[in-house]
């Protein structure tokens, strides 16, 4: 049975995944959180994705291994093929199961420019496929935006993992790195990463 303010969030330990998990604890959803796993997933951005989900008090957090990916290179911008069709599929499953009502991604404007399967019209195929609502909250946004919203909502931004590498700190040198830090210049908000 659905729960009518149950959410399922797919959160990858990132800055606007954990946005959007601190917005949705502000508006009174139950939080549950989806982490895909697979080869070459950077362990701080794994430990971020659980710090967050904690941090935020999702009581039921998944993790999903597709061990079949081959991993990704951050030259490459960390592609995966059709990465979103499978993580959004698996997410479709899992709300069916745990009673989610509503699943929701934080992709921003960025990730449609660069990724196909990141684009609206693309992902609200993948919902009305699954016969689940889906909800992007910040996908007309720029980074500088979702660093203002997390601003305001107390997020630890110290605590999400923005590199596409995973040395022991952010290398400041990738692209997420450097999107990262013009967000938070842009939104005029200090990282508490960026000394």
């Amino acid at each position: 049975m659905k729960q009518r303010n149950k959410a399922l969030v797919l959160l990858s330990g990132g800055l606007d995944s954990g946005v959007l998990l601190w917005k949705l604890k502000s508006e009174g959803y139950v939080l549950s959180t989806l982490t895909v796993l697979f080869p070459g997933r950077r362990k701080n951005e794994i430990h971020a994705a659980r710090d967050l989900a904690r941090l935020a008090g999702s009581k039921e957090n998944y993790e999903v291994t597709i061990p079949f990916i081959p991993s990704p290179k951050a030259e490459e911008g960390c592609y995966i093929p059709k990465r979103n069709l499978m993580y959004y599929g698996m997410a479709a499953s899992l709300a069916d199961i745990i009673g989610a009502q509503k699943i929701f991604g934080g992709h921003i404007r960025h990730d449609g420019a660069v990724f196909k399967d990141a684009r609206k019209d693309y992902l609200m195929k993948i919902s009305r496929l699954a016969g689940v609502p889906f909800a992007f909250p910040f996908i007309g946004m720029e980074k500088k935006d979702i660093i203002k919203t997390g601003s305001r909502l107390k997020v630890p931004f110290d605590r999400c993992w923005s590199c596409s590498r995973d040395g022991r700190k952010h290398c400041w040198n990738c692209n997420s790195c450097r999107e990262r830090e013009s967000g938070f210049r842009e939104a005029k908000v200090k990282d508490p990463l960026y000394v």
